[in-house]
This record gives structure tokens, sequence and C-alpha cells, in this order.
């Protein structure tokens, strides 16, 4: 499997998922209902996914956006205008290319599986991580690298990955974060706690991760 493959399948198991919990059932993602999720999670394919992939390759050298709610929500009701039935069988068609490529592909994954965990967590379902999720951390720890300590980490998963972050040296010294690649994405993407995870640091920086809300 390539992470374009685990993009795919998580996109049909994410269609099959709406299409159990019905067009009403809470996303997991503030007051979105699954209706909204699909939309937003279809929006990202207007446009052969142009303006989807800029805002990722921006996202994964560590570039912040905050676009207004308004935005978002006309979005979200220009495609929910199509109706849930054709939403989710666009859902099981094939990504765009640009959205597949080698440099977004990992935020690609992210984007889908995260919104699945929040709606299979929302609905007490069982979600699974793909074997390439792990490709997502790095441009998630360059993404929040202003909020974080500003220690070297080494981010290891239980799986065999592990990626060194921040400079050669610092005066905070190094941390070490290790755990479930689905735990490690769930911190970094605001949705898991600290404590889900394995951490080697000082005391003063455990806190300062404590206080870090990875809010994307």
């Amino acid at each position: 499997m390539t992470v374009a493959a685990d993009v795919e399948a998580e996109k049909a198991m994410l269609a099959d998922t709406l299409e159990a919990v019905g067009p009403h059932a809470s996303a997991g993602c503030g007051d979105w209902t699954s209706f909204d999720l699909a939309a937003h999670i279809a929006a990202a394919d207007r446009a052969a996914g142009t303006i989807a992939f800029c805002i990722r390759v921006l996202a994964a050298r560590g570039v912040q956006f905050h676009p207004k709610p308004q935005v978002i929500a006309h979005a979200i009701n220009r495609e929910r205008r199509e109706g849930y039935p054709a939403l989710l069988a666009r859902l099981r068609q094939r990504s765009p290319r640009l959205l597949l490529a080698p440099a977004v592909a990992a935020s690609t994954l992210f984007e889908v599986w995260t919104h699945h965990d929040d709606l299979a967590t929302a609905n007490n379902l069982v979600h699974g991580a793909p074997d390439h999720l792990a490709f997502a951390i790095p441009p998630l720890m360059r993404y929040h690298a202003t909020h974080l300590p500003s220690a070297r980490f080494v981010v290891r998963t239980t799986n065999g990955h592990q990626w060194t972050f921040g400079p050669d040296v610092s005066d905070l010294g190094v941390v070490v974060l290790s755990g479930p690649t689905a735990d490690l994405i769930r911190w970094l993407a605001g949705r898991g706690s600290l404590t889900a995870l394995n951490v080697e640091a000082a005391p003063a920086v455990v806190d300062q991760l404590h206080a870090f809300a990875g809010t994307i």
C-alpha cells in the first residue's frame, strides 16, 4: 500500500460510515452533522483539488490558516445542495491527482482520517489507523512548530517510525514523544490528551506540552 492508496481506502470507509450513521448524526466536530462533514470533505476536490493542494503545501511548511467561519459555512452549504447520497458517491470516487501528490498525500490522509475519527468517536464506532498515517506527523510538527517548546523533539511511533525536529542544541534539552500513531496524530490535532503518550522531558517542558492545544 502507498499513502495515496491509504487515502482512497480511508475515503471509501468514511463514505461507508457516513452512510451507516445517516445525514443527521453528530460529526464530532463542533456542531457539524454528518451531512456537513460529507460536504466539507467533498469540497476539497473542487477545481481538481487546486485550492486544497495549495493550502496543504503551505500548511506543511508551517503556514497557519484560520479561515473565517462564514467562508467554511459557504463552502459546506454549496456542496450540501447536491444531497447526501450524491456526496457519498463523490467520496467513493478517486481523489484529484493533486491531492495524492507526494507533497500533500500525507496531509490529505490526515484530513480524511481525522474527520473520520471524529465521526467514529462521536457515534461510538471503532476506527483504526492506516499504515501510512504516521507520515502526517512531520507536516503537523512543522505546522505547530511556533506553538511547541523550542526543544529538540524525537517522535517515535510504536510501528517503527522516528523523526527528529527542532534545533540541534536547546536549553530545554531533548523531548522524546512516543506512542501509537493514532494517539500522536490525535494529540497534534487537538483531539487527544498528552497522557496517551510516553513523554521524556524536563518537568518544565512537560508542563508546556500539557498546555499545548494543537487546533487544526
